[in-house]
């Protein structure tokens, strides 16, 4: 007598169902238990990811603040309208596109190099002070660090000093792109 496959039972498909089943029905007799632990995440989601998104109807309105959200007038795509004719738009959008793209050439190597470069450091006092100065953005905030940016940029800052010439940096055009994706780099932790 054949047996075929179909009719041999599989050992371990019949405690995987009776386990799913199991598990199902504690499930459903403690429901109030998943309830009370998804709760405050469904909160939080919805407070800090969905309510703020009831800003984006700014950008339809001719939005008044004493009008407020609901009240100011409706005026559709007109500001999308107005900015895709402007004259600039093909500058602004190949601006933001060097800055990506820029961003990514150097924000992705440059940890990774930094990385290695730190590891051959021997001398530990020396190694936990550039570590120090590496992770410091992650312990301060933006507002500081765009301070420390610009006291490092400016005329007399340690920049200056360094290179023995009196540039303000930050009020040079070509030097914004290198400012802000070294800044960006630093300020994500990433440098």
């Amino acid at each position: 007598m054949k047996t075929s496959a179909k009719t041999l039972p599989s050992k371990g498909s019949g405690k995987a169902k009776e386990g799913l089943r199991g598990t199902l029905l504690y499930m459903r007799q403690h429901w109030q238990l998943y309830i009370i632990f998804l709760l405050p995440a469904l909160v939080l989601t919805i407070v800090f990811r969905y309510i703020p998104m009831g800003g984006i109807l700014i950008a339809f309105e001719n939005y008044n603040p004493i009008r407020g959200l609901l009240d100011s007038p409706w005026v559709g795509f007109a500001h999308f309208k107005r900015f895709l004719s402007s004259p600039d738009f093909m500058s602004y959008l190949i601006n933001t596109l060097k800055l990506s793209v820029y961003g990514l050439l150097w924000g992705f190597p440059i940890p990774i190099v930094l990385a290695f470069l730190l590891n051959r450091v021997q001398r530990s006092g020396i190694k936990k002070k550039i570590q120090l100065v590496l992770y410091m953005p992650n312990f301060i905030s933006v507002i500081v660090l765009c301070g420390i940016v610009k006291i490092l940029l400016s005329v007399t800052g340690p920049l200056n000093m360094l290179l023995g010439t009196s540039t303000d940096f930050m009020t040079m055009p070509e030097a914004f792109r290198t400012i802000y994706i070294a800044s960006g780099i630093w300020q994500a932790g990433a440098l």
